[in-house]
C-alpha cells in the first residue's frame, strides 16, 4: 500500500474536520484497512504536553519554524502552532533580505505584526538571523563597498584633432584643410607646429593652397611617431593668395591624432588657426573633399583627466581569411555557464579600421556544442558594446571573438561577463591592469596584452576603499540592521542565531580545522560574506556586541539575552562531526575576541536511511554530536529538525506519495532516537529547546526539500506517525502502540 490512498482520505476528513481541531475527528463510519492503521494517533496530546517541565530547562522551548504571515493570518498554522508549541521560528521574514531594500532602507512592519500576534498567542519568537552570508541584499551590501568613481572634471579633459582612414591610398587621395581668414603675405616666414601621434606609424605631407587652387608641397613626407611628439614646418608663401593649409595623410591606414596646432608668422606670436587647441567644439574652417575617405572630428584625451588607459586585450588579424571564424581567440571559464539562464556581456572596444560585425560564439571544451549571441559593430573610436545571451545547454565554458574576416587589431577593455541577478564578473581580470590576460587563449597567437596606455580610460578617477574601510563601513551597516532589528522586536525576542552557517566544510590552511564560508570557498555571485569583511575573528564579536548593545536600548533585560551559533552538518558521520569540531575551535576563538557566545543551534535536516549500516553510522554520529556539544557547557538547541527518508547515504529523497506504512514508522522511531538522546546526552541545564522546521510535508514546488515528507502532519494537517515518534521523545516512551501495518490486498 502506498501512501497516497492516506491522502485521499485525509482530504475527505479536512474539508469535515473543524480548523480549530489538528486530531483526527472519529466519524461513525468503516474505513479501509489502510486508513484506520492511521488512527492510533488520534490518542496523542498535544505536543507539548509531553514535556516534563519538572526535569528540562526552565528556558526550554519546543518550537516550530513557519511563514510569520500564516501565524498573523490566524490560519490553521496559527491554531496548530498555538496548541502543540511554546515558540516560533520564522522561516524567512527575519532575514535581511525580508528587511532591507536596495537603498538601505528598512522595513520591519511584518516582524512587528509576527511579535505582536505572538504576544497575544502567548508564545515566544525565536530569532533566525542577525547575521548570515545567504540571503542579503547584495545590491546594497556591494553598493556601500563599490569603488567611488569621480568623473573627470570637464575643464581638465584635453581634446585634440582626430583623423582616420580604413585603409592607405594615393597621398593625395586623402586631405583635411583649413580655410584662413585672410591669405599670407608673400614672402613672410611662417611656422606650422603641433603635437601628434599614429596608431601606425605613417608619412605625413603638408602642402598649402592658393585661391587659385595651386597647392605647393611645403614637406613631401615626415614620419608621424605612435607616441605625442612635436613637429615643426617652416615655410614662405610664394604669392599673395595663398589661403589654405593642408594635412595629406591618404597613405594613413588608422588613426592620426593632432593637437596644439598653431600657424604663426616670424615676429608675431598671433596664431592663425581658430581654435588650435580644439577645446572648444567650433570646428569652423576645417573641410575635407566629399569624395575621399578620410573623416576628422575633435575627440576626447580621457586619460588627461583620470590617468592613461593602461593595458587592454589586443585581437590581431594580418590576413584576410575566408571566414570569421579564420580568426578567433575565447576566454575560457572555470565552470560552464549555466543553461537557461540569462548573461550580459560588456566591453569597450575598437580598432584600427571599422568592422561591420565582430561576432562571438559560445563553445564546449568538452562537446562540440556551439552558440551564437548576436555580433556588434566596431569603429575606430571607444565605444560600449553589449549583448546579452541564454545558453541552451549547461557545456559552453567558452566565450569566443571570430575576426578572421577583419584585418587589423581590435582593442577590448572593461571585459564583463555577468550572470542575470548578479553582480559578480566571471571574467577575471577583465580590465587588464593585472598587466596580464590570463584565460585568454587563440590557436595562432591572435591575442596579446597591449602596451601601457594602449587600453581604454573613462577619464574617471577610480578610488577603491581600502580594507580598513570596508571593515568600518560594514560594521556600521551590521549594528544599523541589528538595531533596527531590535527596536522592532522591542525586546521581546530573547534567543536568536546571532550567527548562522559561519563553517565551511573547507580546511584550506590545513590548521585542521574547516575555513569559514568565504568568498574564495562559495558563491560571492547569490551571497554575501560578511566575514570576508569584518574579519574571520572579528566577524562573531561585532555581531553579539551590537546584539548586546541594541537589546538592551530597546527594552530587553541583558540577563535574558542568549545568543546562539547555528550551523548544519554538525551530526557529520562521514567526516567524524570534523564541521562541530571546527565550530567549536571558532567558538573559542571568537570568545577571545570578546564575542557573547550563549549556545550552540543545531540544524538536523535529516533523512532515515533504509540501509541499516549506514542508519546505524548516523545514530552514532548523533550521538557523538550531542557528547561533543554537552562538553562545550554551552546551551544546546535543536534548532532546525525535519527528516526525509532514502535508500542509501546521500540518496535522493523519496517522494512522500511513495513513502509506506512501514517507512513511516521507521521515521517516527528515528525521530523519538534524535529526541530521547538529546534529553539523555544534554545535561537538563544545557537543554534549550527542539524546533521542529517543516509542520508539514513539502508540497511538490516547494524550494525546499520539495514533495519530501519531512513534517509531522501531512498537507492536510492530519497527523502522521512521526508525530507519534516526535511525541515519544518528548515523553522518553512510546506514548501510544501504532498500529500493525494492515495485509496487502488481495489481487
Amino acid at each position: 500500500m502506498k501512501y497516497t490512498k492516506h491522502f485521499l482520505y485525509a482530504a475527505m476528513m479536512g474539508m469535515l474536520a473543524s480548523c480549530a481541531d489538528d486530531k483526527l475527528v472519529d466519524f461513525q463510519v468503516e474505513k479501509p484497512a489502510e486508513i484506520a492503521q492511521y488512527e492510533y494517533l488520534n490518542a496523542y496530546d498535544a505536543l507539548k504536553t509531553y514535556v516534563d517541565r519538572s526535569k528540562v530547562n526552565t528556558n526550554f522551548k519546543l518550537g516550530i519554524a513557519l511563514a510569520a504571515n500564516d501565524f498573523t493570518a490566524g490560519t490553521q498554522v496559527h491554531t496548530v502552532a498555538r496548541n502543540n508549541f511554546d515558540e516560533m521560528t520564522a522561516g524567512n521574514e527575519m532575514k535581511y533580505a525580508s528587511c532591507v531594500a536596495n537603498d538601505g532602507s528598512m522595513d520591519f512592519s511584518t516582524v512587528i505584526r509576527f511579535v505582536d500576534a505572538a504576544r497575544q498567542a502567548g508564545m515566544t519568537i525565536y530569532g533566525h538571523t542577525l547575521a548570515w552570508h545567504s540571503q542579503q541584499n547584495l545590491t546594497y551590501l556591494n553598493g556601500l563597498i563599490a569603488d567611488q568613481i569621480i568623473p573627470p572634471d570637464p575643464s581638465e579633459v584635453n581634446h585634440y584633432f582626430l583623423l582616420h582612414q580604413d585603409a592607405a591610398v594615393n597621398p593625395w587621395d586623402g586631405q583635411v584643410y583649413y580655410t584662413l581668414n585672410t591669405p599670407l603675405t608673400q614672402g613672410t616666414e611662417y611656422t606650422l607646429s603641433f603635437r601628434a601621434k599614429a596608431s601606425q606609424s605613417f608619412d605625413f605631407q603638408f602642402w598649402t593652397m592658393s585661391a587659385a587652387s595651386v597647392d605647393v608641397t611645403v614637406n613631401g613626407g615626415t614620419p608621424i611617431a605612435t607616441e605625442w611628439t612635436d613637429y615643426s614646418f617652416t615655410f614662405v608663401p610664394g604669392s599673395n593668395d595663398v589661403n589654405t593649409i593642408k594635412l595629406v595623410v591618404g597613405v594613413l591606414a588608422g588613426d592620426f591624432c593632432i593637437d596644439d596646432m598653431s600657424l604663426t608668422a616670424a615676429g608675431s606670436e598671433d596664431n592663425l588657426i581658430a581654435n588650435g587647441d580644439f577645446e572648444t567644439e567650433d570646428m569652423g574652417g576645417w573641410q575635407k573633399y566629399s569624395w575621399h575617405t578620410v573623416t576628422y572630428a575633435r575627440a576626447e584625451d580621457m586619460s588627461s583627466g583620470g590617468g592613461d588607459g593602461g593595458y587592454c586585450l589586443t585581437l590581431t588579424n594580418t590576413t584576410q581569411q575566408s571566414a570569421n571564424y579564420g580568426a578567433q581567440a575565447w576566454y575560457q571559464f572555470s565552470t560552464p555557464l549555466k543553461s537557461g539562464v540569462s548573461y550580459t556581456f560588456t566591453c569597450m572596444v575598437r580598432a584600427t579600421g571599422n568592422y561591420a560585425n565582430l561576432a562571438p560564439f559560445l563553445q564546449s571544451s568538452t562537446t562540440s556544442d556551439q552558440a551564437y549571441p548576436a555580433g556588434f559593430s566596431v569603429s575606430t573610436t571607444w565605444e560600449e558594446a553589449s549583448i546579452s545571451f541564454t545558453p541552451d545547454k549547461d557545456v559552453y565554458d567558452k566565450f569566443t571573438f571570430n575576426f578572421g574576416d577583419f584585418v587589423g587589431t581590435i582593442y577590448v577593455d572593461d571585459v564583463k561577463i555577468v550572470e542575470e541577478g548578479s553582480s559578480v564578473n566571471l571574467v577575471s581580470n577583465g580590465d587588464f591592469e593585472a598587466a596580464n590576460i590570463d584565460g585568454w587563449s587563440s590557436w595562432s597567437g591572435y591575442q596579446a596584452l597591449s602596451a601601457n596606455g594602449e587600453g581604454y580610460s573613462s577619464g574617471s578617477t577610480v578610488i577603491e576603499m581600502t580594507p580598513e574601510e570596508k571593515k568600518d563601513t560594514l560594521t556600521w551597516a551590521m549594528d544599523n540592521w541589528i538595531n533596527g532589528m531590535m527596536e522592532a522586536c522591542d525586546g521581546y525576542v530573547v534567543a536568536w542565531d546571532a550567527v548562522n552557517e559561519a563553517i565551511s566544510g573547507v580546511d584550506a590552511d590545513g590548521d585542521g580545522y574547516y575555513d569559514l564560508q568565504s568568498a574564495s570557498n562559495g558563491d560571492p555571485s547569490t551571497n554575501f560574506y560578511w566575514q570576508d569583511y569584518l574579519g574571520n575573528e572579528d566577524y562573531v564579536p561585532i555581531v553579539t556586541q551590537a546584539a548586546v548593545k541594541h537589546f538592551a536600548e530597546h527594552g530587553g533585560n541583558a540577563a535574558d539575552l542568549k545568543l546562539f551559533i547555528n550551523d548544519y552538518n554538525l551530526e557529520s558521520w562521514w567526516d567524524g562531526n570534523q564541521k562541530l569540531k571546527s565550530l567549536i575551535h571558532w567558538i573559542e576563538v571568537w570568545e577571545e575576541n570578546g564575542a557573547k557566545i550563549d549556545g550552540i543551534g543545531t540544524q538536523m535536516h535529516v533523512s532515515y536511511i533504509l540501509n541499516e549500516a549506514d542508519q546505524k553510522a548516523q545514530e552514532d554520529a548523533i550521538v557523538n554530536m550531542f557528547q561533543l556539544m554537552a562538553a562545550t557547557g554551552k546551551l544546546i538547541k535543536i534548532s532546525e529538525l525535519d527528516m526525509g527518508i532514502v535508500e542509501n547515504a546521500f540518496g535522493t529523497g523519496i517522494k512522500t506519495e511513495n513513502v509506506t506504512y512501514e517507512q513511516q514508522l521507521k521515521m517516527a522511531e528515528f525521530y523519538q532516537f534524535i529526541i530521547q538522546k538529546y534529553f539523555e546526552i544534554i545535561p537538563a541545564a544545557q537543554q534549550y529547546g527542539i524546533t521542529q522546521w517543516c509542520m508539514t510535508d513539502s508540497p511538490a514546488d516547494s524550494g525546499w526539500r520539495g514533495g519530501e515528507p519531512v513534517g509531522l502532519w501531512d498537507l492536510n494537517y492530519s497527523r502522521k506517525p512521526t508525530y507519534g515518534g516526535f511525541a515519544n521523545g518528548l515523553a522518553g516512551k512510546v506514548v501510544v502502540e501504532p498500529s500493525a501495518p494492515s495485509a496487502a490486498p488481495a489481487e
